[in-house]
């Protein structure tokens, strides 16, 4: 397997813009769906040119555990195995700088089952935060009651302003139709969409 940073998707400046259009809005951003890194080390270094002071947080459970690609496609194994991890997050871990990463090694049900009230930050006095979003990028699994289910958990906690990013927002991946009204229920406009990637704004 290949050992360096890439990406399978495409558009990634969106998440760059992403960054920059939530640079004062409070919150950490995240990525749902890290795999070979292209999609986190793009937002660090969006983090690390507009907005240094945020913390930026990933996660991903790898171990070639069953996953859906496509809408309507079922369950498979691809090659995110642990392997990928082992080699993927040393190399984010070289290029942060200053930035304050943190990698979840969980899928994101047991994130928001652990973590929907807030965390815990360890430095020179334990403290207790309240856990906020200005920006989260939705790479995970693709299907709409995944997209739903992590829409439910973020919108509460983002302030108006703030941006999801959907990734692989077409047909081929997923019902497009159901997700655009799930998200304007929610209270978010599309800003912007491209042949891979939608961003949306809350209002």
């Amino acid at each position: 397997m290949a050992s360096e940073i890439s990406g399978d998707s495409g558009e990634y400046e969106f998440l760059t813009e992403a960054v920059m259009l939530t640079k004062d809005i409070e919150g950490m951003c995240c990525e749902i769906g890290l795999r070979r890194g292209l999609g986190t080390t793009t937002i660090i270094e969006a983090v690390r040119q507009f907005c240094p002071y945020k913390r930026v947080i990933s996660i991903d459970p790898y171990g070639s555990i069953p996953y859906t690609g496509r809408e309507h496609v079922g369950k498979i194994r691809l090659d995110y195995d642990n392997q990928m991890r082992n080699e993927t997050i040393p190399l984010i871990y070289q290029m942060l700088g200053n930035v304050n990463w943190q990698f979840f090694n969980m899928t994101d049900l047991d994130f928001f089952n652990r973590y929907r009230v807030g965390g815990v930050q360890w430095n020179e006095i334990n403290t207790t935060y309240e856990l906020k979003y200005s920006m989260v990028h939705l790479d995970g699994e693709h299907f709409f009651h995944a997209v739903e289910m992590e829409v439910r958990f973020f919108e509460p906690l983002m302030d108006k302003g703030a941006i999801i990013v959907i990734d692989d927002f077409t047909e081929d991946f997923i019902n497009v139709e159901p997700v655009v009204s799930l998200m304007e229920r929610s209270g978010f406009t599309e800003l912007k969409r491209g042949l891979k990637k939608s961003i949306w704004q809350k209002q």
